[in-house]
């Protein structure tokens, strides 16, 4: 009876995930790499900067969403032109979505090291539905998951993004085309059936020991109810990072850190779903994640955070 109910759940979460041919991947650690979902934000690090991270969500449920990212992005020699490039994967019951992006960001300088960037991306994401791994009881219903699918569709996005050491804030819509794998065509721009999202964040001196980071995270789409992620993070000596993150969804994250050098950080982050009704068939969700700065171009009194 769970094996069904898990394999009902799965095809009724398909639709939902599938319908935007985008990068919307969810992410507890967001705050770590802003570039994710705001092209606007490369090159904020002021270094080549590279990010990986994996995410297993609904551990314990078969054919649960896993996800798969890498981004690096890093200013040029002329300071107020940056790039980046991401590409990532998730695998979700029987389908893959698997794409890439590069973007171009240019950024205007100004005092106390404040940026207000403007970055484009574009890409390319693919899907492929394999129906044949579908195994049936009833052999009546083998021609039905007979074949697989496959189909693709371009990306298109921008964003806007104001930060310096101590805070960040920006807006972007990570892709304005839109794509329904169910019928296997593009509509195009639609504006109004893409994500929204706005990020904000700011860094308090506590003491020569003690930061701490408060955050949010705002996705809106106007077919769908809008997501806030409220994130809180005490670091200790620059070096230690514990977290915890509340989404209107009922969603519980903590979140740990640690800054292994000046340029390596590792993160781990635990999602509980306290309101889905999956929560009785899961054992939450896991997502790790690691960071590599290539050195820095500038002098900056916070190079670990912004």
């Amino acid at each position: 009876m769970k094996r069904i109910t898990q394999l009902i759940l799965i095809f009724l979460t398909i639709p939902t995930v599938a319908a935007f041919a985008q990068k919307d991947l969810v992410m507890s650690q967001y705050m770590h790499n802003r570039y994710a979902v705001n092209s606007a934000f490369a090159g904020n690090r002021e270094a080549i900067s590279l990010f990986g991270s994996y995410r297993q969500k609904w551990v314990g449920f078969n054919g649960a969403p896993s996800e798969q990212y890498l981004s690096g992005h890093a200013p040029l020699k002329n300071k107020k032109v940056a790039l980046g490039f991401d590409v990532f994967n998730q695998e979700y019951g029987v389908t893959r979505q698997t794409g890439a992006s590069l973007s171009y960001t240019y950024r205007i300088l100004m005092d106390d090291n404040k940026r207000l960037s403007f970055g484009l991306n574009a890409g390319f994401v693919n899907y492929n539905s394999n129906w044949t791994s579908v195994k049936t009881l009833d052999p009546d219903l083998g021609n039905i998951f007979s074949s697989n699918e496959s189909a693709g569709s371009p990306m298109v996005g921008l964003g806007i993004a104001w930060y310096n050491n101590h805070f960040f804030a920006g807006i972007s819509v990570p892709n304005f085309i839109y794509f329904d794998i169910g019928k296997s065509e593009t509509e195009g721009f639609a504006p109004d059936k893409s994500d929204y999202i706005a990020t904000a964040g700011y860094l308090f001196n506590l003491s020569e020991h003690f930061d701490i980071q408060p955050s949010v995270l705002t996705q809106y789409n106007p077919q769908f109810k809008p997501i806030i992620d409220a994130n809180v993070t005490a670091i200790y000596n620059k070096m230690i990072w514990l977290g915890a993150s509340f989404r209107n969804n009922k969603d519980i994250v903590g979140l740990i850190g640690y800054q292994i050098t000046n340029q390596m950080r590792f993160a781990y982050s635990f999602d509980y779903s306290a309101g889905s009704y999956l929560k009785s068939y899961n054992n939450g969700t896991h997502e790790i994640s690691i960071q590599f700065d290539f050195g820095y171009k500038i002098s900056t009194p916070n190079p670990k955070f912004f």
